[in-house]
């Protein structure tokens, strides 16, 4: 869609097969017998009548004519439509009723595609998807074509928009020539001397018998895989502007002193970014350099070399934190080493330890220690002399069997002096190597923990302890991580012990946070730190310390597909990512004042913390809460104690996981041991506490319960587990249901599964004394998931519930935030709320 260059109200939009012409007017009404115009506009759209002749293919692109009122309009199949006012060919015509536009001829031009096609200076410009580009007079007769470069299709011509101010000195006859065309001339404001340029080479001649000058403005050239270049049209030379690949971008690594950036692609090479000058420096062609070149036999007869390009994509780019190193980790396994300035590889020939693609690198604090993880679920590592100046390699091992995601170097080192090397996998199992006692090119396992029961690591980092930490009171020296996980929670583990000391919880967009780094700012001589995050599409800032408050966090899309890679540089301020499909390298500036502004306008104490809450502080969930705290402390004091009562801000640390399960979040046995020790320490404090005030209280609730509530889904996927196809339904028998309770998982003993439920079932206080402790007749002999929602769960509408869940799967998006499967959710929380 464009608007007419001569005519601002008239427009014009094309499709695959029509062209519309519409115009705004002003709306006039009458007034007392007159004629009164008013502020108001109204669109009319005409539909111009379909052309007759069918073999010009689909409409690409289109021109208002500036002189003749025609609109022109090119074809993918080389063809030009004419469109016009009247069916002689007029100049100066005024397009003065839109309605008499009408289909003229067509005329074939080209034999490829027309992309784009101008009206400049009286002359008709077309490209082509062979890279030609092609000059008309007003009559479409060619008149003059691009010798002095070729590109591979064009895709856009921008013409300069000052005309042309020259005067052109014809050699043959010794003085300047008049009657090339008219020339616009400019006059200097001091002098009011008239000045233009005045041409004195050789300048290039039309396509006609006279062979007349022929003279364009300069114009830019988007080309599909070239970039854009500039092209001075007297010399016809192409200087490039802007330099770009279609191939997707797969890494990225920014220097972490020089104002450089790598940047990665699927088709193997390999390009280097100012970033002060937003230019490509150097460029190295991986399947280029890598290819094998046979030369004919003797006896061949044709005499052709067989030529080997491997098909080699770069998966992993990474600076060392001294900026001497750069890791290059390729698709088929190999590892290289490249300068980190000049892209000069160092490695002649490759490591190659592995046969996977290569995933993530991560480098040691001293950057003389490399870890990598691939593919296939292994980490290998290496080691740098600085006598030799080369890597050698050390070990790898297999640890998880599920995909890995995270390599990090811990600032600790161990008794042999290397630093401590993690590994976090899908399978929540923290690995801890030891690279010292590592030999036989066998990578040595110091410890193998599961860190956590359900939640699934997607990423981690250091995390140092905050500088407002009191060191009388607090631990200061605390071996931590910070871990972000598929539930939308933060989790700060202590990686010595595998013990989780906090849970926060994170933002919660669509989808959870997957890249998590460190950043800081200098305010008022202050040091002001903030969390950098990233979930699929998201990038945002939140302010620390971490605690739950959903005010202290600001983000906008980044990505369209997926965000893959990115980096931060503190001392430009500045975030670099890549994306998913995408060829592009965007640089975001970060605004910390943004996080300032809406932490400071959530406000202090709970205020920030009810929306969290259904219907906030008036609502019921609040005044549960509020209830049942008042009703623990009646517990503690005792129920049936004559003594007065005496309410308190706070109640016993030991009666937590009794006041969640009554709010509704059922912990199981791992999260209430790790409820409690963040409720005695708060992470840092050397003594323990015993008792909570209610503030802290909320806040601990809304940090562990499930940040979306309970998933329908996952109570279906949970059951199916241990259930078996029968009759189109997924049951299981009362006998194995028990068994299952009373030996699998956080199991309880026989005689308490028969208490609890016996009283889920209804059974009064009565009946169950004379029933034996191990008669669980009065559950379903079959149960199956409707007996699990009603009779045990207490889901109220399930019928309501296992219809929502007999939706075939194949409608559902596998996203989990599809319209359908939020909409499942939400009335799930509802009910069972």
């Amino acid at each position: 869609m464009a608007f007419n260059p001569k005519n601002s109200s008239q427009f014009l939009l094309m499709t695959k097969r029509d062209i519309w012409i519409g115009i705004s007017e002003k709306i006039f009404v009458y007034e007392r017998g007159m004629l009164k115009e008013t502020d108001d506009y109204r669109l009319k759209i005409h539909c111009t009548e379909k052309h007759k002749t069918t073999d010009v293919g689909r409409l690409t692109c289109f021109t208002f004519v500036e002189s003749t009122s025609q609109i022109l309009v090119g074809c993918s199949r080389g063809g030009i439509l004419v469109f016009g006012y009247t069916m002689e060919y007029n100049q100066e015509l005024e397009d003065t009723n839109f309605e008499n536009l009408r289909y003229i001829k067509v005329l074939k031009v080209d034999r490829y595609r027309i992309n784009v096609i101008k009206s400049i200076d009286g002359v008709i410009v077309t490209g082509n998807s062979a890279g030609e580009i092609h000059f008309f007079d007003d009559h479409i007769r060619l008149m003059y074509w691009v010798h002095g470069f070729t590109v591979d299709s064009v895709k856009g011509l921008y013409f300069n928009v000052m005309p042309r101010s020259y005067e052109i000195f014809d050699p043959k006859c010794r003085k300047i020539c008049p009657c090339w065309e008219k020339v616009e001339t400019t006059t200097d404001e001091v002098t009011g001397i008239k000045r233009q340029k005045l041409l004195k080479m050789k300048t290039p001649t039309d396509a006609t018998t006279r062979a007349k000058p022929f003279l364009v403005r300069d114009f830019l050239i988007l080309t599909h895989n070239q970039g854009i270049g500039f092209v001075d049209f007297v010399t016809e030379k192409l200087t490039t502007v802007l330099d770009y690949q279609i191939s997707p971008a797969t890494s990225l690594s920014v220097h972490p002193e020089k104002q450089i950036a790598c940047i990665g692609y699927q088709d193997g090479n390999i390009e280097m970014f100012l970033l002060n000058e937003h230019r490509i420096f150097t460029r190295l062609h991986l399947r280029e350099y890598y290819k094998i070149v046979i030369p004919p036999r003797d006896e061949s007869l044709k005499g052709d070399c067989e030529i080997t390009i491997p098909q080699l994509s770069v998966t992993c780019l990474k600076y060392a934190p001294s900026g001497v190193h750069l890791a290059c980790g390729l698709n088929n396994g190999q590892l290289l080493f490249l300068d980190p300035t000049t892209l000069e590889i160092k490695t002649p020939k490759p490591f190659k330890d592995t046969k996977f693609a290569i995933k993530d690198i991560a480098y040691s604090e001293d950057s003389l220690t490399l870890a990598f993880s691939d593919t296939g679920k292994t980490v290998c590592v290496y080691k740098y002399d600085c006598d030799t100046q080369k890597w050698t390699f050390i070990g790898k091992h297999r640890a998880h069997y599920k995909d890995i995601t995270t390599v990090l170097f811990l600032p600790r080192k161990n008794p042999n002096g290397d630093y401590k090397l993690i590994s976090l996998g899908t399978d929540r199992i923290m690995v801890e190597y030891d690279i010292g006692q590592s030999k036989d090119e066998c990578l040595e396992i110091l410890s193998l923990d599961r860190m956590d029961q359900s939640a699934v690591p997607l990423t981690a980092i250091n995390w140092p302890t905050p500088k407002y930490v009191d060191p009388e009171t607090c631990k200061m020296d605390l071996p931590l991580i910070l871990v972000a996980n598929d539930q939308h929670k933060y989790k700060i583990i202590n990686y010595d012990t595998t013990m989780t000391l906090s849970t926060i919880l994170g933002p919660r967009y669509e989808q959870p946070v997957n890249k998590i780094e460190l950043i800081s700012r200098i305010v008022k001589d202050e040091e002001v730190e903030y969390l950098l995050f990233a979930t699929k599409y998201v990038i945002g800032l939140q302010r620390l310390p971490l605690d739950g408050n959903p005010w202290k966090h600001a983000a906008q899309l980044g990505h369209p597909n997926r965000l893959t890679v990115m980096n931060f540089r503190q001392d430009l301020n500045n975030l670099y990512t890549i994306g998913s499909k995408d060829n592009c390298m965007v640089i975001w500036s970060a605004v910390q004042d943004s996080v300032d502004a809406t932490t400071l306008a959530g406000g202090g104490d709970l205020d920030p913390y009810y929306c969290l809450i259904e219907n906030g502080r008036p609502g019921w969930l609040f005044q549960e809460i509020r209830d049942l705290f008042y009703y623990i402390q009646i517990l503690c004091q005792g129920t049936f104690s004559p003594a007065q009562r005496g309410v308190k801000d706070y109640i016993p640390i030991d009666s937590l996981p009794d006041l969640m399960r009554a709010l509704g979040y059922f912990p199981s046995e791992y999260e209430v041991e790790n409820l409690l020790v963040e409720a005695r320490h708060k992470i840092y404090q050397k003594k323990p506490v015993t008792e909570i005030d209610f503030e802290d209280f909320v806040k601990l609730y809304l940090n562990h319960r499930p940040a979306l509530g309970e998933n329908v889904r996952k109570i279906r996927n949970a059951f199916k587990t241990f259930a078996t196809f029968r009759r189109d339904e997924y049951v299981v028998d009362r006998d194995m249901f028990v068994d299952i309770l009373s030996e699998y998982g956080e199991n309880f003993p026989r005689n308490l599964s028969w208490y609890l439920l016996s009283i889920v079932s209804g059974i009064g206080f009565d009946d169950r004394a004379q029933m034996s402790p191990d008669d669980f007749t009065f559950l379903p002999k079959k149960l199956k998931l409707h007996d699990l929602l009603t009779t045990i769960m207490g889901v109220p509408d399930a019928d309501a519930m296992i219809e929502l869940l007999s939706v075939p799967d194949s409608l559902v998006s596998q996203n989990s935030g599809s319209s359908l499967e939020s909409a499942k959710d939400t009335e799930f929380n509802r009910m069972w709320i």
